[in-house]
């Protein structure tokens, strides 16, 4: 992987890194109240992670993606594994999601469709 360039395809493995990692290590951000000063469980589980993802892409890869790229794929992972594990549960919500919102798209007070 060539150290200026990462792409869509990295990403999305690092994505499904962080999937991964999360479910391994049990990770639930709704088992404890929300805290301002990041000191719960959940954020030092997510410090920790950012450490072993940096590691791994380093030995794997030879690179260490930003710690931006870092962040935004483990809240992505979190929201692809909320999603699947939705979907799961019921899978034809998806589909009556999508058509609930062709049906009545929302539309913007100039009355564009968003």
């Amino acid at each position: 992987m060539n150290p200026e360039v990462f792409t869509q395809k990295d990403y999305l493995r690092l994505r499904e890194w962080f999937v991964a990692a999360i479910e391994r290590e049990g990770i639930d951000h709704g088992s404890e109240p929300l805290r301002n000063d990041s000191n719960g469980a959940y954020d030092f589980a997510y410090y920790q992670l950012m450490v072993k993802a940096r590691d791994a892409w380093m030995a794997s890869e030879g690179v260490t993606p930003s710690d931006e790229m870092l962040s935004r794929a483990f809240f992505d992972a979190e929201i692809t594994r909320h999603t699947r594990k939705r979907n799961r549960q019921n899978p034809l919500a998806w589909l009556r999601r999508t058509f609930k919102s062709w049906r009545n798209p929302k539309v913007h007070k100039d009355g564009v469709a968003f």
